[in-house]
């Protein structure tokens, strides 16, 4: 048991090469001059939106000072709204504006261009193997998440 983790934990490690190798190279052009943390919530939220700022701050990877200055930076450029969250005065959701629904739907579209790229330099049967592995990390994560909130 203790050598799989140990695998596990080594696979994991590199997660961010991959990552790196593949994001490497992207440009993203938008009409705003966004930051990498403001495409990631604008692409986050183009997906998940409605849920309350924290949930947000830990997909984006940012603590909760951090993330309510990029949400701030984004409010003040049109592009988000914080909506209050019926059931907690002091919590608020995020919802794209309209433009802000554009300039996501844009960022998504150049992001899904870019990996698409990248993916011809896999062979078909390394594209299919690549896919159902992220198909069964995105699976763990939500049970891992799952786990850490029940």
């Amino acid at each position: 048991m203790k050598k799989q983790a140990e695998h596990i934990a080594d696979l994991v490690g590199m997660l961010p090469v991959f990552i790196g190798t593949l994001l490497d190279d992207i440009e993203i052009s938008t009409p705003y001059k966004l930051s990498d943390s403001e495409e990631k919530t604008l692409m986050f939220l183009h997906h998940h939106e409605g849920s309350p700022m924290t949930t947000y701050s830990k997909k984006v990877g940012l603590s909760r000072g951090s993330f309510t200055g990029v949400v701030d930076r984004l409010q003040e450029k049109g592009l988000v709204e914080r909506a209050p969250v019926s059931c907690d005065r002091r919590k608020y959701a995020l919802i794209l504006t309209t433009a802000g629904k554009n300039v996501a739907r844009d960022i998504d579209n150049q992001f899904k261009r870019h990996i698409a790229a990248k993916m011809t330099l896999l062979p078909p049967k390394e594209r299919d193997k690549l896919a159902a592995a992220l198909e069964t990390v995105i699976a763990a994560t939500e049970m891992l998440t799952a786990g850490k909130e029940g």
